[in-house]
């Protein structure tokens, strides 16, 4: 939970960095944004998963 947090507050700060600059500086807040959006969906996969592993467990 704590790290889901801090990882959509980077993102904020990155876009709102974006928003600011120009130039490389823009482009890599935008590409770390992107980044840190794309390991929060892996991390959501990944526990999802896991949960769907932990009931099938059950079933059994």
């Amino acid at each position: 939970m704590i790290g889901k947090t801090i990882i959509v507050l980077a993102t904020l700060l990155q876009l709102i960095v974006a928003i600011q600059s120009e130039g490389l500086i823009r482009a890599l807040s935008e590409l770390s944004a992107f980044l840190l959006v794309v390991s929060l969906l892996i991390m959501s996969r990944a526990k999802r998963q896991s949960e769907g592993s932990e009931n099938q467990a059950y079933r059994y």
